[in-house]
């Protein structure tokens, strides 16, 4: 049996790489990402606040693997998740799924040696701010549970 060649299936037409499953998972995880994040800052009403001062800023973040890119803009006191745009982000971050997850703050352990790798492009001044953000997130996790149940002694 021949193998096929780049960018051709096993019949040996050209084959999209847009139409693979995967990639039409991609806009439905966008929307969960930026629903869960959204959610977790309803939890913190002074890291909404904060948001606010940075309104229509961009961030674009590159997992080397899985090979995955998009793009957070801050819309108000919101985030929005999406495909990556063509014009220049004013933060660009590129990483190791190892390496960002050893930045998170409930994740972080100083005293271990580092983790994957984190290549930060961009206005410095954006990511002192928000890695400020992110130290003070605190957000009230009973908050949801007190909405459904009542206050619980």
């Amino acid at each position: 049996m021949r193998r096929p060649g780049p960018g051709r299936g096993y019949n040996g037409r050209m084959t999209d790489p847009t139409s693979s499953p995967l990639a039409a998972l991609k806009p439905l995880a966008g929307r969960a990402l930026e629903t869960a994040l959204n959610r977790a800052l309803a939890l913190d009403p002074e890291t909404r606040d904060q948001l606010r001062a940075l309104d229509g800023r961009r961030v674009v973040l590159r997992l080397s693997a899985p090979a995955l890119a998009l793009q957070i803009r801050v819309a108000g006191e919101r985030l929005e998740v999406g495909p990556v745009a063509e014009d220049e982000p004013d933060l660009s971050v590129r990483a190791t799924l190892g390496g960002l997850l050893s930045q998170l703050p409930f994740l972080r352990n100083d005293d271990a040696p580092p983790v994957g790798k984190l290549r930060i492009e961009g206005d410095a001044d954006l990511a002192r701010r928000l890695q400020r953000i992110a130290e003070r997130f605190d957000p009230d996790w009973q908050q949801p549970f007190v909405r459904v149940f009542g206050d619980i002694l």
